[in-house]
């Protein structure tokens, strides 16, 4: 297991994880700060493909999470594996919200009806029977069904949820007969990528997040620090009942700060 004192990269999940809602989890700008202090790179990485990266670098700048949070998000990743599959002039059909469409022509990808290349779907709360209509139809004449996250709904302030991604590909699936390939966390393309943009090997990278099944998944599956925090959705009851474990839990990451703290106090000391 890795020594989270060893780790040169930290991947870090936002809502759940050092933000919840509009409100700052107690000890994350602490942690960042440490990050910074002693040289230790970090990125934010969300699967919601809803809003931009620059969007959310724009809340975490309004947190004081930083001058210039670095954002990857699932639509990063996605843009990343149609342009290596399907070439750099790639048309996708997409549903998603605008801000998605946007990401994607960014990256010279044309989001269209005709003739599309594959099907992309996001977590879109635009999402309409127009849109389900058309992505059944291509779905059913065979083209390529791609997805940004697996992520089965999205949590509110409130308390309750909305269907996110991989709520809706279960009715695009169940009406055409085809199932998606995810490519946000934890899929291997979110890991490679991941690896690719910090040029930060997976035996030193840490994954820090609130989910089981997207954040700690991907690190266990791709051979990165795995690192929950109870601050979000998962619970103490889903890790004992999981099968497979992070390699360490905090209660928030005010917690994982002060444990990064103590050890660097006592390697200090050691010396």
């Amino acid at each position: 297991m890795i020594n989270l004192l060893s780790a040169e990269c930290f991947i870090l999940d936002m809502d759940g994880t050092v933000y919840i809602g509009n409100k700052a989890i107690d000890g994350a700008k602490e942690l960042l700060s440490f990050f910074t202090e002693h040289g230790i790179s970090y990125r934010f990485f969300t699967n919601n493909s809803s809003r931009n990266p620059k969007d959310y670098a724009q809340k975490l700048k309004s947190l004081k999470f930083g001058r210039q949070p670095r954002v990857i998000t699932s639509a990063d990743v996605s843009a990343d594996y149609i342009i290596k599959t399907f070439g750099a002039n790639a048309r996708v059909y997409t549903a998603g919200t605008k801000a998605l469409h946007k990401q994607l022509k960014d990256y010279g990808i044309l989001c269209t009806e005709n003739n599309p290349d594959c099907v992309l779907v996001g977590f879109d709360t635009s999402y309409d029977y127009k849109k389900a209509r058309k992505a059944v139809s291509l779905l059913r004449d065979g083209l390529p069904f791609l997805a940004t996250n697996v992520d089965a709904v999205c949590p509110l302030e409130d308390g309750n949820v909305i269907p996110d991604c991989a709520s809706i590909c279960a009715m695009l699936s169940h009406a055409s007969g085809r199932s998606p390939l995810y490519l946000g966390k934890p899929s291997v393309y979110t890991a490679n990528y991941i690896l690719a943009a910090t040029g930060v090997p997976a035996g030193k990278t840490a994954v820090v997040g609130d989910r089981l099944y997207t954040d700690l998944k991907l690190a266990v599956d791709n051979g990165m620090c795995a690192v929950g925090v109870l601050s979000g959705e998962m619970t103490k009851k889903d890790i004992d009942e999981s099968p497979f474990k992070p390699h360490y839990i905090f209660e928030s990451v005010f917690d994982l700060y002060q444990s990064l703290k103590r050890q660097i106090a006592l390697k200090s000391e050691r010396i």
